[in-house]
Parts: C-alpha cells; sequence; structure tokens
C-alpha cells in the first residue's frame, strides 16, 4: 500500500464532475481501472484526468489488497481517494456516495500500510547486518579452526620424530632443495617451455574445477531461492485470499445491516406520516361535522322563535324578540367563549404532542448515536486486535523460521568442518607415509649431495667462489658441507663463459 499526501495552495476554478451510474463503472472496473473517489463520491476513471493538481488538497492510492479491504471486490484494481480544497466550489456530485466510515477506513490502511512499509525495511536491514555479522563470524571460525588443526597436525607430526630423525630430516629437506634448485636453475632453459606448459595446463585444470564449483553452488543457491520464493508466494496468496474472504464477508454483514437499519428507519417514517396524515383527516372532519350541526341546529332555533314570533301577538312577540336578542347575544358570546377555550386547548395539545415528539426523535435520535459509536468503537478495537495478533503471528513465524535456518546453517558449517579436518588428517598421514618411504634412501641422497656439491666447486668452468657475498678460494669453498649451505647459485658470464658460485650459510 502507498500513502501520498499532497497539500497544494490554489486559487479558484470551476470544475464539474458527474458520478457514473453502476453500470458504466462496472464497465470501467473491468478494464482495469483503478477505484476514483472524489470528495466521498465514486466518478468515472476517465474524469479523473479533468483534476487539476491544483484543486487537490490530499489524495490517498490504495494498492489493491488494501482496497479491496476497503472497498470489496470493487477495489481489485487499485483505489485513488481525492479530497479537493474548501475554496474549490465548482465541484458537483450526483449519487455513488460512498458510507463515511469507509472513507475513514482509508486513512487507517494508508497508515497501517506505512507502518508495515517501515517495519519491512528495518527487519531488512536487521536481517542484512545479521548475515553479514554471522558471515563474518563464521569466517573467522574457520580461519580459526583451520589454524588449530595446522597447529595440531605439526605438533602431532613433530611429536612423532625423534630429535635426530627431526635434525636428519631437516638436512634432507635442505639438501633436497639445494639439489632441487641447482637443477633447475641448470636445467632453467631446457625445461621453462616444459613448465610454462604443464603450469598452464595445471592452471586451466583449477580455473575449470573452481568455475565447475562455482557453478554448482549457484544452481543450489537459485534452486533454494526458487524454493523459497514459491514458498513464500504461495503463503501470501493463501493469506491474502482469506484477508479478502474476510473482508467480503465484512462488507456484506454491514451492508446487510445498513441496509436493514435504513429500511426500519424508512418504515418507521412512512408509518409515521400515515398516523399524520390520518390524525389530521380525522381531526378535520370532526371539526367540520361539528360546525354543521352547530349551524343546523342554529338554524332551526331561529327558525322556531321566528314562528312563534309571529304566532303571538305584536307584543309578546316585541318582548319575545327582545329576549330572543338577548338570549342570541348571551349565546353568541358563550359560543365564541367555548370556541376559544377548545381552540386554546387544541393548541397546547398540539404543543405538547410536537414537544413530546421532538423530545421522543431526539432521545431516538441520540440512543442511535450511541449505538452506532458504541458499534464502531467496538469494530475498531476488533479490527485493531486483529492487526496486531496478525502481526505477532507473523513476527513469531518469521523469528522461528529465522533460528531454523541458523541451526541448519550452524549443522551444515560443522559438518563441512568436520569433513574438511578429516580431508586434511588423511593428507597428512599420507605424506606421513610417503616421508618415511623417503627416508630409506635418505643416506645415499645426501652422500650424493655432498659430492654434488663437491663437484659444483670444482667444476673448471667456476671461476669465483662467493659466500656470503666474500671471494674465497675453492680450497676453502671445499671445507663446507652442504648441510652448513642454505642455497648455492651458479651464474655464467655470457661473453667468455666463466662461472660464478654464490653460496648463502645457514643461520647455525
Amino acid at each position: 500500500m502507498k500513502k501520498i499526501l499532497i497539500s497544494i495552495s490554489c486559487a479558484f476554478a470551476t470544475l464539474t464532475i458527474n458520478a457514473s451510474s453502476p453500470i458504466s463503472y462496472a464497465i470501467e472496473v473491468s478494464a482495469k481501472n483503478p477505484l476514483i473517489i472524489v470528495n466521498g463520491y465514486k466518478i468515472r476513471f476517465a474524469d479523473y484526468a479533468k483534476i487539476k493538481p491544483e484543486h487537490i488538497e490530499s489524495i490517498i492510492e490504495l494498492e489493491p489488497e488494501d482496497a479491496i479491504e476497503v472497498f470489496g471486490k470493487n477495489g481489485e484494481n487499485g483505489a485513488i481517494i481525492i479530497k479537493l480544497i474548501s475554496s474549490f466550489k465548482g465541484f458537483s456530485l450526483d449519487g455513488a456516495k460512498i458510507d463515511d466510515r469507509i472513507i475513514e477506513k482509508v486513512a487507517f490502511y494508508a497508515e497501517q500500510a506505512k507502518l508495515k512499509e517501515q517495519a519491512r525495511l528495518e527487519a531488512e536491514a536487521k536481517a542484512k547486518i545479521e548475515a553479514e555479522e554471522k558471515a563474518r563470524l563464521a569466517a573467522e571460525l574457520k580461519a580459526k579452526n583451520d589454524a588449530l588443526e595446522t597447529s595440531r597436525l605439526e605438533a602431532e607430526e613433530n611429536a612423532k620424530l625423534s630429535a635426530a630423525e627431526k635434525l636428519k630430516k631437516e638436512a634432507a629437506d635442505k639438501a633436497r632443495k639445494e639439489f632441487e634448485e641447482n637443477q633447475r636453475l641448470e636445467n632453467e632453459n631446457k625445461n621453462r617451455a616444459e613448465t610454462e606448459t604443464e603450469a598452464k595446463a595445471k592452471q586451466e585444470a583449477d580455473e575449470k574445477a573452481r568455475l565447475a564449483a562455482e557453478a554448482k553452488a549457484k544452481q543450489e543457491a537459485d534452486e533454494k531461492a526458487r524454493l523459497d520464493a514459491e514458498a513464500k508466494a504461495k503463503q501470501e496468496a493463501d493469506e491474502k485470499s482469506r484477508l479478502a474472504a474476510e473482508a467480503k464477508a465484512k462488507q456484506e454483514a454491514d451492508d446487510k445491516s445498513r441496509l436493514a437499519a435504513e429500511a426500519k428507519a424508512k418504515q418507521e417514517a412512512d408509518e409515521k406520516s400515515r398516523l399524520a396524515a390520518e390524525a389530521k383527516a380525522k381531526q378535520e372532519a370532526d371539526e367540520k361535522a361539528r360546525l354543521a350541526a352547530e349551524a343546523k341546529a342554529k338554524q332551526e332555533a331561529d327558525e322556531k322563535a321566528r314562528l312563534a314570533a309571529e304566532a303571538k301577538a305584536k307584543k309578546e312577540a316585541d318582548e319575545k324578540a327582545r329576549l330572543a336578542a338577548e338570549a342570541k347575544a348571551k349565546q353568541e358570546a358563550d359560543e365564541k367563549a367555548r370556541l376559544a377555550a377548545e381552540a386554546k386547548a387544541k393548541q397546547e395539545a398540539d404543543e405538547k404532542a410536537r414537544l413530546a415528539a421532538e423530545a421522543k426523535a431526539k432521545q431516538e435520535a441520540d440512543e442511535k448515536a450511541r449505538l452506532a459509536a458504541e458499534a464502531k468503537a467496538k469494530q475498531e478495537a476488533e479490527e485493531k486486535a486483529r492487526l496486531v495478533a496478525e502481526a505477532k503471528a507473523k513476527k513469531e513465524a518469521d523469528e522461528k523460521a529465522r533460528l531454523e535456518a541458523e541451526v541448519k546453517a550452524k549443522k551444515e558449517a560443522e559438518e563441512k568442518a568436520r569433513l574438511e579436518a578429516e580431508a586434511k588428517k588423511q593428507q597428512a598421514l599420507k605424506e606421513l607415509e610417503n616421508q618415511k618411504n623417503k627416508d630409506a634412501a635418505s643416506v645415499d641422497f645426501l652422500n650424493k649431495l655432498e659430492q654434488d656439491f663437491k663437484n659444483s666447486i670444482n667444476n673448471p668452468k667456476i671461476k669465483r667462489v662467493l659466500i656470503e657475498g666474500k671471494e674465497v678460494t675453492k680450497k676453502e669453498a671445499t671445507k663446507l658441507s652442504v648441510f652448513d649451505v642454505e642455497t648455492s647459485i651458479i651464474t655464467y658470464d655470457k661473453v667468455n663463459g666463466d662461472g660464478t658460485i654464490e653460496i648463502k650459510l645457514t643461520k647455525k
């Protein structure tokens, strides 16, 4: 997941983008385009390019796996969530509104992705340092073991030889080296081409063996890396499928709860409107019937009074008319007072009912908000606990894999060191056996070396003898034993062919 926050100060501009219908949106998603949300509304991907950078306050980009967590299947190609600057007034949208709770989850997933990326980089750096330190310690341990093994073999070999045998061996080695050096110098020109050919062949064979070993090691490393990558990819795919299934199930449950709540709220609103309409219609009908009855009764009373007045004498009619007028005036005043009292009582009842309805609606809204807040808090706590548990499980698995790898590497290193030690031991025993075989002929070889040394000094071609850089006679030089000589080098003058032998004595 990537989180990109861009803050831009810009001038006022006008832009109008219409939200897409579900059908066109589905077509765009099928074209592998990411989900585009602007100010909480889905828009067509084609309209995304019309938004200028200076109109954007912030933008968050989600990778497909995180977009699926938040938006379900609609986010399978990723998602881009944009918030425009508050001063921008030209943006209008119709429909395709995204739930605010889902938009709030975007920032949470972006922050989690940032933390995961940081943890991954830290883990990689730590693993790299640990691997380098491990390699260094392994190299130091190997060098130390090699040195100890060499010292041990030398000590064992030296312990097996007596003092006389040791001196004899040293003398034989020295004489052999001297003889080989003289032979090399005398035959250098003759054997140069052959030596170079053998060296080249040996070098080519060593290089071929080295390349073969490197190719085999590389092949084994590539195979191991491939198997590790396949295992990791399978694990990631399984985890992604599980998370996608959980997200889908959670989203479906949330959508089901939301739709049920909306349906219930709509049903309650419709029922309330119907009852209000019925009450109002009944009240109007009652009022109309009451007024009609009162009008009819009044008309009948007036008609009766008129007929009675006409039937009686004029005097009585006048008196009755006066009394009727007074009665009528009183009746009208009473009626007026009654109507006023009824109107006042009705107004007070309506006001009381309105206040009660408002109080009830407010209480229901507060209760609904409280339940929604508790549900949201519980959901966030459960999500946080799940992420913490998953992170802990992943960390424990990584630690277990690392420890197993270290144990395996240590075991392989110990096995390799043991095999190398055994090989060196076998080589040392073989050399010791060869040396014992050579010692049988060492006496004659030493006598021959002594005679060859004398002959090399008395050679007629040798005109000068130098001992430690000082010229001496051949007689003085022949007094030396071959065991007193560390090196003797013969050189010939290319002009006259005169030879010079340079002798370097041992420190003894």
